[in-house]
């Protein structure tokens, strides 16, 4: 099944999807439903009762009334106390009135409390397991997509166990207490109003068919237009800059057209199917009135039962009227459910863990034949690689564009899993070592940075500072990520809370004049507490560059991977940043276990010059390998390049 375009589940599967919810996440508030569905009960009970009261007082009076005239003035005092029920009717009607406030109510906050904290909890497991996916399964979703179902889909969910759950509930128990109550105060009647309600039933079952496959269309369109919305804001300065904004507009407009249009379909069967419910109501409410009213005529009915029967009729239709809102509701609220787990349980491709220490030292990595090829594609990114690089040593990858060098840096960081046997991090297969411990030890610096909408200090340690208690991870964050949390603290590390205040930092200021940011950092209107904004846009190309090197030598890490991280800056930030990479095999205290090993990717020759090892790529294959001087001795593509690159810097300079 496509991930890109989802089958659609069956009303079974959608069924399924429904209880393993409730039983995973509304579980957990089964006081709180069973005390709201009590409740709800007793307000049912009260809106049943009430109207019954009031049709034994208008048959007290009747009664009262029919016999004083009948009698004489002498057994007037009799009569009076034949009605004396009546108060005692009225103060139960009106206790009944006056309950009816407070278990309506109370039935409310009980339902609709739990849907919110359901709704926290299901938004944080579902970010918690999005971060566990691997690389292929975002490049079949649209990240559009992703947040509608983040933002919108489970706002719906909250709705399905708030105010869709109290109306289902409450219609489960209405109907059948309404139909005994009218049953009891006349059968005949009962029948008669009947069949216009079912024929109301039978047109609101081919509704719900409808909504279901509205409503799953709709946010169908609404992940299509928000996708739209975030890929347009991401390019809005490609399309200022082909002044393309008209078209981009029109675009939108489109999307946001065919979204309205079914929003609009989704109006009008609502519009309908709510007069359509009514109609019938009023129906059999007329005919109730008809037929009952002749029965009173000919002394075969009481007027008080009619009153009661007419306002039992009423409550049952305001009730039925409803459901088109419930509808709705539930129909939605189905849909996102769905929806949500289905990313929920999305796999995460992960082979089976074999090793669970942490990279705790500089690792011994080897590549055996190393072959790759990305998914949806025929011609392999990688072939045959083979290469042993030892603790604490340098290996360069050089090669022109498409030559494979940022899948081989992807592979050996685990943003792909490589074939079995193939990467070897200290002599275990890199399949099988658990990604957490894996990834403690490892940095990678990629060609194309991303910096997160925060300060330039944060984006830097990014972990921050700070801890959070096992206790606070059970009662407040849900269990995906408490288990992110517990895992960091077994492998050692802080639980941290992102943005957390500190006193100096002297890692950061010796990173910080590594990565050359100091003069960036004194020009920036706050420093370090500078916002970078969206994507680091306050900073150029190489400042960001810079910082996601400085981000990496912060971790100081036992792995270290460097593709391409020198192309935005100058030649002579280049040779401050080589000299401080190169620095790093000459200090001791630069990672946990000594000097990270380093596999660095460059176009650039000049930055490869200190590797212990030069793997030269072209269409994913080894052409040439050696240091930097063999491959200049050789004559081949390296060192063509090299004195190209040579030729272009004397004519800059």
């Amino acid at each position: 099944m496509s991930e890109q375009n989802p089958q659609r589940a069956s009303p079974l599967d959608t069924l399924r999807a429904v209880l393993r919810f409730l039983y995973r996440y509304a579980g957990r508030y089964w006081v709180s439903y069973l005390f709201g569905f009590a409740a709800l009960f007793a307000t049912n009970w009260a809106v049943v009762r009430i109207p019954t009261l009031v049709g034994e007082i208008l048959n007290t009076l009747e009664r009262a009334g029919v016999a004083e005239a009948e009698l004489s003035t002498a057994v007037s005092a009799e009569m009076a106390a034949a009605i004396e029920p009546v108060s005692a009717l009225a103060l139960e009607l009106m206790l009944w009135a006056s309950a009816l406030i407070v278990v309506r109510t109370l039935s409310r906050v009980l339902f609709f409390n739990p849907g919110r904290d359901i709704q926290y909890r299901l938004g944080v497991d579902l970010f918690a397991h999005l971060l566990t996916l691997q690389r292929p399964f975002y490049a079949r979703r649209r990240v559009g997509e992703l947040v509608s179902v983040a933002a919108n889909d489970t706002q719906s969910v909250r709705l399905l166990v708030g105010f869709a759950g109290l109306q289902v509930c409450n219609v489960a128990v209405a109907i059948p207490l309404h139909l005994y109550q009218m049953l009891r105060t006349d059968w005949v009647l009962t029948l008669w109003c009947v069949a216009p309600v079912v024929l109301g039933g039978i047109y609101m079952r081919w509704t719900v068919q409808r909504f279901y496959t509205l409503i799953r269309s709709s946010l169908e369109k609404l992940a299509a237009l928000s996708d739209r919305v975030l890929e347009s804001f991401s390019g809005v300065g490609t399309i200022r800059a082909h002044v393309a904004e008209e078209a981009a507009v029109e675009r939108f407009e489109r999307y946001n057209r065919d979204y309205l249009d079914l929003q609009l379909d989704i109006a009008s069967l609502r519009a309908f199917a709510m007069p359509a419910l009514a109609f019938s109501g009023y129906v059999g409410t007329g005919l109730v009135l008809w037929v009952g009213g002749n029965r009173v005529l000919a002394g075969q009915l009481e007027v008080g039962d009619l009153a009661t029967f007419t306002a039992l009729l009423i409550s049952l239709v305001s009730i039925l009227t409803s459901l088109a809102w419930v509808l709705t509701a539930f129909s939605r609220g189905t849909v996102a459910l769905s929806r949500v787990q289905e990313l929920l349980d999305a796999d995460p491709e992960l082979p089976e863990v074999e090793h669970r220490e942490p990279l705790a030292s500089p690792p011994r990595v080897e590549l055996r034949e190393l072959s790759f090829t990305h998914e949806g594609r025929e011609e392999p990114a990688l072939q045959g690689i083979s290469v042993v690089v030892e603790p604490g040593h340098t290996l360069g990858i050089f090669g022109r564009t498409g030559s494979g060098k940022t899948t081989l840096i992807d592979l050996l960081a685990r943003v792909y899993t490589p074939p079995r046997g193939a990467v070897l991090v200290d002599g275990h297969d890199v399949r099988g070592w658990e990604l957490e411990g894996l990834r403690e030890g490892v940095a990678v610096v990629p060609q194309s940075p991303f910096l997160f909408s925060t300060t330039l200090r944060d984006n830097i340690r990014l972990l921050g500072e700070g801890a959070y208690t096992a206790k606070a991870d059970a009662e407040v964050a849900g269990p995906r990520l408490a288990l992110f949390r517990h895992r960091r603290r077994d492998a050692g590390g802080a639980a941290s809370a992102p943005g957390a205040a500190s006193g100096p930092d002297p890692r950061l200021e010796r990173v910080i004049d590594s990565a050359c940011l100091g003069p960036d950092v004194s020009a920036l209107p706050e420093g370090l507490d500078t916002i970078v904004g969206e994507r680091g846009v306050m900073l150029s190309g190489g400042q960001r560059q810079r910082t996601a090197l400085a981000r990496a030598l912060y971790r100081e890490p036992n792995l270290l991977l460097l593709d391409d991280v020198l192309s935005a800056v100058d030649q002579a930030t280049e040779a401050k940043l080589v000299d401080a990479i190169r620095s790093l095999r000459g200090r001791a205290g630069s990672g946990p276990g000594g000097a990270p090993t380093t596999v660095i990717v460059s176009h650039r020759t000049s930055v490869l010059e200190h590797a212990d090892e030069i793997l030269v790529l072209d269409q994913g294959e080894v052409i040439e390998r050696g240091t930097h001087a063999e491959l200049l001795a050789k004559g081949g593509a390296y060192a063509a390049a090299h004195a190209h690159q040579r030729e272009e810097a004397k004519a800059d300079g």
